[in-house]
């Protein structure tokens, strides 16, 4: 196993593409703590994961073996940042490996989003990644060595309508993991950051329902940039990137990104 004894945050970890990261990180040997804010916000039209979903994601991954906890984490706020990172510390001794993958999604109109609506998206997704980023760096710049993995998405690649406060976080965590790469490449560490394309998790049905769409009929929308029109992009090949990143195997690799997008930024002019 490439990760054994190795120890791993993974943020918005409770579901979705970051519990589909956390398995991979497991398979490989690694312990993980699941950070995940456990809660309802009122700018997003879906619920959220919730206590129980988080602690079901730990019992699987004990189930695999490994050491897991799970902290409520609010990645908004720095208090929970730092608390979250300090029993992370108090439970593991160290941090090798921080997954910032927080996150929600939103679908409107420039001109009719609020404000509170716009801030919530560029916390969770920009704020949330520089805080995780501020409060565990230290820690690996200390023991001279780590991996920092960031979820940006074709959104911080290309802009898309009805989401401009999505890939305005999008396209500036692309921009914090090529600056943070270069600040630590002398400790040891190595920044990358992975662009996933449209993959269905509870996020975007969640989507899906605020805009009364059924299952297969939001697919043919969501999907409708993929070139690969006979398979889906599933979270489980979100997390394979995301453990190919935190292996020796991409140890050359820093400042980059890996696009798992079935081929939708290829139709890019």
């Amino acid at each position: 196993m490439k990760l054994e004894g190795k120890v791993a945050i993974i943020t918005g970890g409770a579901r979705g593409n970051g519990l589909a990261a956390a398995r991979c990180l497991a398979r490989e040997g690694a312990d993980i703590a699941i950070a995940d804010i456990c809660r309802d916000i009122e700018t997003t039209p879906y619920q959220l994961s919730n206590p129980e979903t988080m602690a079901g994601a730990v019992r699987e991954l004990e189930q695999m073996g490994r050491k897991a906890i799970g902290i409520e984490c609010d990645v908004r706020n720095s208090g929970d940042v730092e608390a979250m990172v300090k029993q992370v510390m108090d439970t593991f001794g160290k941090v090798d490996i921080l997954v910032n993958n927080a996150g929600i999604g939103g679908l409107e109109a420039l001109v009719d989003m609020s404000e509170e609506a716009w801030d919530d998206m560029l916390d969770i997704h920009l704020k949330g990644t520089f805080l995780c980023c501020k409060h565990v760096v230290p820690h690996m710049i200390e023991q001279h060595g780590g991996k920092v993995v960031n979820i940006s998405s074709v959104g911080g690649l290309r802009g898309f309508g009805m989401g401009s406060h999505y890939c305005a976080a999008k396209h500036g965590i692309i921009g914090l993991t090529k600056s943070l790469a270069m600040e630590t490449a002398d400790h040891n560490i190595n920044v990358n950051v992975v662009c996933p394309g449209t993959v269905w998790t509870d996020m975007m049905a969640g989507l899906a329902g605020a805009f009364g769409m059924e299952t297969e009929e939001a697919k043919q929308n969501f999907f409708a940039g993929h070139l690969f029109k006979d398979r889906e992009i599933c979270p489980e090949d979100v997390g394979q990137a995301v453990r190919w990143l935190c292996t020796e195997d991409s140890k050359c690799m820093t400042g980059g990104q890996v696009v798992v997008d079935a081929g939708w930024t290829a139709r890019a002019p």
